[in-house]
Protein backbone atom coordinates (compact mmCIF):
# COMPACT_ATOMS: atom_id res chain seq x y z
CA UNK A 1 0.00 0.00 0.00
CA UNK A 2 2.35 2.34 0.95
CA UNK A 3 4.80 1.99 -1.90
CA UNK A 4 1.68 2.24 -4.09
CA UNK A 5 0.48 5.40 -2.77
CA UNK A 6 3.91 6.66 -3.68
CA UNK A 7 3.79 5.50 -6.70
CA UNK A 8 0.35 7.18 -7.35
CA UNK A 9 1.48 10.64 -5.92
CA UNK A 10 4.40 10.43 -8.36
CA UNK A 11 1.83 9.74 -10.89
CA UNK A 12 -0.50 13.08 -9.91
CA UNK A 13 3.54 15.21 -9.72
CA UNK A 14 5.17 15.43 -6.70
CA UNK A 15 5.56 19.05 -6.57
CA UNK A 16 1.99 19.74 -7.75
CA UNK A 17 0.87 18.05 -4.79
CA UNK A 18 3.32 19.95 -2.82
CA UNK A 19 1.82 23.30 -4.27
CA UNK A 20 -1.80 22.23 -3.84
CA UNK A 21 -2.30 21.36 -0.27
CA UNK A 22 -6.28 20.96 -0.49
CA UNK A 23 -5.97 18.89 -3.69
CA UNK A 24 -3.44 16.63 -2.14
CA UNK A 25 -5.66 16.00 1.14
CA UNK A 26 -8.75 15.01 -0.87
CA UNK A 27 -6.95 12.68 -3.29
CA UNK A 28 -5.05 10.93 -0.80
CA UNK A 29 -8.36 10.67 0.72
CA UNK A 30 -9.86 8.90 -2.37
CA UNK A 31 -6.95 6.69 -2.83
CA UNK A 32 -6.70 5.40 0.71
CA UNK A 33 -11.36 4.71 0.60
CA UNK A 34 -10.72 3.03 -2.96
CA UNK A 35 -8.18 0.54 -1.44
CA UNK A 36 -10.32 -0.12 2.16
CA UNK A 37 -7.68 1.97 4.07
CA UNK A 38 -10.22 4.72 4.77
CA UNK A 39 -9.19 4.75 8.51
CA UNK A 40 -5.74 5.49 8.10
CA UNK A 41 -6.27 8.82 6.00
CA UNK A 42 -5.08 11.31 8.39
CA UNK A 43 -2.38 8.92 8.82
CA UNK A 44 -1.16 8.50 4.80
CA UNK A 45 -2.03 12.28 4.51
CA UNK A 46 0.84 13.37 7.34
CA UNK A 47 3.06 10.57 5.81
CA UNK A 48 2.91 11.55 2.37
CA UNK A 49 3.66 15.45 2.94
CA UNK A 50 6.09 14.13 5.13
CA UNK A 51 8.02 12.20 2.56
CA UNK A 52 7.79 14.84 0.45
CA UNK A 53 9.07 18.17 2.08
CA UNK A 54 11.40 16.27 4.03
CA UNK A 55 15.36 17.00 2.65
CA UNK A 56 16.81 13.82 1.41
CA UNK A 57 20.56 13.45 2.14
CA UNK A 58 22.42 13.05 -1.46
CA UNK A 59 25.68 10.04 -1.49
CA UNK A 60 28.77 11.30 -1.02
CA UNK A 61 28.27 15.28 0.08
CA UNK A 62 26.30 16.11 -2.64
CA UNK A 63 23.77 17.98 -0.60
CA UNK A 64 20.08 17.26 -0.26
CA UNK A 65 16.68 17.26 -2.21
CA UNK A 66 12.94 17.13 -1.97
CA UNK A 67 10.96 14.89 -3.46
CA UNK A 68 8.08 17.27 -3.50
CA UNK A 69 10.85 20.04 -5.53
CA UNK A 70 10.93 17.37 -8.44
CA UNK A 71 9.21 18.32 -11.33
CA UNK A 72 7.72 15.65 -13.50
CA UNK A 73 9.79 16.21 -16.02
CA UNK A 74 12.57 15.60 -13.82
CA UNK A 75 12.20 12.03 -12.98
CA UNK A 76 10.51 8.82 -14.18
CA UNK A 77 8.90 6.15 -12.03
CA UNK A 78 8.70 2.96 -12.46
CA UNK A 79 11.58 2.78 -14.89
CA UNK A 80 11.48 -0.86 -16.21
CA UNK A 81 14.90 -1.84 -17.42
CA UNK A 82 16.18 -5.54 -19.17
CA UNK A 83 19.68 -6.26 -18.86
CA UNK A 84 21.32 -9.35 -20.84
CA UNK A 85 23.55 -11.96 -19.22
CA UNK A 86 25.48 -14.09 -20.39
CA UNK A 87 26.68 -17.31 -18.95
CA UNK A 88 27.36 -15.66 -15.43
CA UNK A 89 28.30 -17.44 -12.77
CA UNK A 90 26.24 -15.43 -9.52
CA UNK A 91 29.78 -17.02 -7.46
CA UNK A 92 31.61 -14.30 -9.26
CA UNK A 93 28.95 -11.54 -9.12
CA UNK A 94 28.64 -12.20 -5.38
CA UNK A 95 32.45 -11.93 -5.02
CA UNK A 96 32.63 -8.73 -7.32
CA UNK A 97 29.70 -7.06 -5.35
CA UNK A 98 31.19 -8.00 -2.00
CA UNK A 99 34.88 -6.48 -2.41
CA UNK A 100 33.31 -3.26 -3.66
CA UNK A 101 30.24 -2.64 -1.49
CA UNK A 102 30.88 -2.78 2.60
CA UNK A 103 33.60 -5.12 1.87
CA UNK A 104 34.19 -7.37 4.98
CA UNK A 105 30.48 -7.29 5.99
CA UNK A 106 28.46 -10.51 6.88
CA UNK A 107 25.42 -11.13 4.29
CA UNK A 108 23.71 -14.00 2.79
CA UNK A 109 25.57 -15.74 -0.18
CA UNK A 110 23.42 -16.21 -3.54
CA UNK A 111 22.34 -19.81 -4.45
CA UNK A 112 25.37 -21.24 -6.98
CA UNK A 113 23.59 -20.86 -10.53
CA UNK A 114 24.67 -19.39 -13.69
CA UNK A 115 22.73 -17.03 -15.44
CA UNK A 116 21.64 -16.48 -18.93
CA UNK A 117 19.50 -14.55 -20.39
CA UNK A 118 17.73 -11.43 -19.55
CA UNK A 119 17.23 -9.63 -16.45
CA UNK A 120 14.22 -8.06 -16.20
CA UNK A 121 13.19 -5.21 -13.53
CA UNK A 122 11.41 -1.92 -12.61
CA UNK A 123 13.27 0.62 -10.70
CA UNK A 124 11.18 3.07 -8.24
CA UNK A 125 12.35 5.86 -9.01
CA UNK A 126 14.87 7.20 -11.06
CA UNK A 127 15.46 11.15 -11.00
CA UNK A 128 17.59 14.22 -11.87
CA UNK A 129 19.25 16.57 -10.01
CA UNK A 130 21.74 19.04 -10.72
CA UNK A 131 22.56 17.23 -13.94
CA UNK A 132 23.36 14.00 -12.07
CA UNK A 133 21.27 10.74 -12.31
CA UNK A 134 19.79 9.04 -8.99
CA UNK A 135 17.82 5.85 -8.15
CA UNK A 136 15.65 5.76 -5.39
CA UNK A 137 13.86 2.90 -4.09
CA UNK A 138 11.00 2.24 -1.10
CA UNK A 139 11.39 -0.09 1.53
CA UNK A 140 8.39 -0.47 3.95
CA UNK A 141 10.55 -2.65 6.38
CA UNK A 142 9.85 -1.88 9.59
CA UNK A 143 12.86 -1.95 11.70
CA UNK A 144 12.23 -0.95 15.00
CA UNK A 145 10.12 1.74 16.68
CA UNK A 146 13.15 4.39 18.03
CA UNK A 147 14.93 6.81 15.97
CA UNK A 148 18.00 5.18 16.08
CA UNK A 149 16.46 2.01 14.51
CA UNK A 150 16.77 3.45 11.24
CA UNK A 151 20.27 4.63 11.76
CA UNK A 152 23.11 4.20 9.10
CA UNK A 153 24.62 0.95 10.73
CA UNK A 154 20.48 -0.23 11.32
CA UNK A 155 19.74 0.19 7.52
CA UNK A 156 23.11 -1.11 6.60
CA UNK A 157 22.54 -4.45 8.44
CA UNK A 158 19.08 -4.65 6.41
CA UNK A 159 20.43 -3.76 3.31
CA UNK A 160 22.72 -7.08 3.68
CA UNK A 161 20.05 -8.83 5.36
CA UNK A 162 17.67 -8.93 2.20
CA UNK A 163 20.65 -8.18 -0.14
CA UNK A 164 19.39 -5.10 -1.44
CA UNK A 165 23.07 -4.42 -2.28
CA UNK A 166 22.83 -7.00 -5.25
CA UNK A 167 19.58 -5.16 -6.26
CA UNK A 168 20.90 -1.74 -5.96
CA UNK A 169 24.02 -2.17 -7.90
CA UNK A 170 21.97 -3.76 -10.75
CA UNK A 171 19.77 -0.66 -10.70
CA UNK A 172 22.65 1.31 -11.06
CA UNK A 173 24.22 -0.92 -13.92
CA UNK A 174 20.70 -0.70 -16.01
CA UNK A 175 20.79 2.87 -15.57
CA UNK A 176 24.10 3.68 -16.55
CA UNK A 177 23.39 1.78 -19.70
CA UNK A 178 20.99 3.87 -20.07
CA UNK A 179 22.64 7.27 -19.59
CA UNK A 180 25.17 6.00 -22.09
CA UNK A 181 22.79 5.16 -24.83
CA UNK A 182 20.94 8.86 -24.25
CA UNK A 183 23.87 10.75 -23.50
CA UNK A 184 26.22 11.99 -25.86
CA UNK A 185 29.01 13.17 -23.41
CA UNK A 186 28.08 10.93 -20.37
CA UNK A 187 30.26 10.77 -17.97
CA UNK A 188 29.79 8.31 -14.71
CA UNK A 189 32.36 10.76 -12.64
CA UNK A 190 29.14 13.84 -13.42
CA UNK A 191 25.80 12.32 -14.41
CA UNK A 192 26.15 9.56 -11.54
CA UNK A 193 24.53 10.79 -8.57
CA UNK A 194 24.13 7.29 -6.70
CA UNK A 195 21.47 5.47 -4.96
CA UNK A 196 18.98 6.23 -2.48
CA UNK A 197 17.18 3.89 -0.33
CA UNK A 198 13.97 5.49 1.65
CA UNK A 199 13.08 3.37 5.04
CA UNK A 200 10.10 5.06 4.46
CA UNK A 201 8.78 4.29 8.08
CA UNK A 202 12.55 5.92 9.74
CA UNK A 203 12.26 9.43 7.38
CA UNK A 204 13.48 12.27 8.91
CA UNK A 205 15.36 16.16 8.65
CA UNK A 206 18.47 14.34 10.35
CA UNK A 207 19.35 11.76 7.42
CA UNK A 208 17.55 8.78 9.29
CA UNK A 209 15.49 6.24 7.38
CA UNK A 210 17.75 7.47 4.16
CA UNK A 211 20.54 4.82 3.29
CA UNK A 212 22.33 6.62 0.56
CA UNK A 213 25.49 5.12 -1.64
CA UNK A 214 27.23 6.24 -5.05
CA UNK A 215 28.46 2.14 -6.12
CA UNK A 216 31.98 3.22 -7.72
CA UNK A 217 33.02 3.68 -11.43
CA UNK A 218 35.15 0.63 -11.19
CA UNK A 219 32.42 -2.14 -10.00
CA UNK A 220 29.70 -0.91 -12.62
CA UNK A 221 31.87 -1.23 -15.30
CA UNK A 222 33.27 -4.46 -14.00
CA UNK A 223 30.00 -5.70 -13.69
CA UNK A 224 28.80 -4.25 -17.00
CA UNK A 225 32.07 -6.62 -18.50
CA UNK A 226 31.14 -9.66 -16.56
CA UNK A 227 27.33 -9.38 -17.73
CA UNK A 228 28.33 -9.02 -21.60
CA UNK A 229 30.83 -12.02 -21.29
CA UNK A 230 33.89 -9.68 -22.08
CA UNK A 231 35.83 -10.55 -18.95
CA UNK A 232 36.54 -14.23 -17.81
CA UNK A 233 37.20 -14.83 -14.32
CA UNK A 234 36.76 -17.74 -12.11
CA UNK A 235 34.14 -18.16 -9.55
CA UNK A 236 37.28 -17.99 -6.64
CA UNK A 237 39.17 -14.61 -8.90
Amino acid sequence: FLHGLLEWAAEQGFANLVRDHGRRENLVAIYCQRRNWGDWTAVMQALLQHLLETPLLLPQDQGSVAMGSLTSDAYQAELEFMLAVHRVDTRVLDGTINRFVLPGAVRPALTHDRLNGMVKGFIDLVFCHQARYYVLDYKSNHLGNSRQAYNTEAMAAAMLEHRYDLQYVLYTLALHRLLKARLPDYDYRRHMGGVLYLFIRGVDETGQGVYADRPSQALIERLDDIFTGQEKVHANG
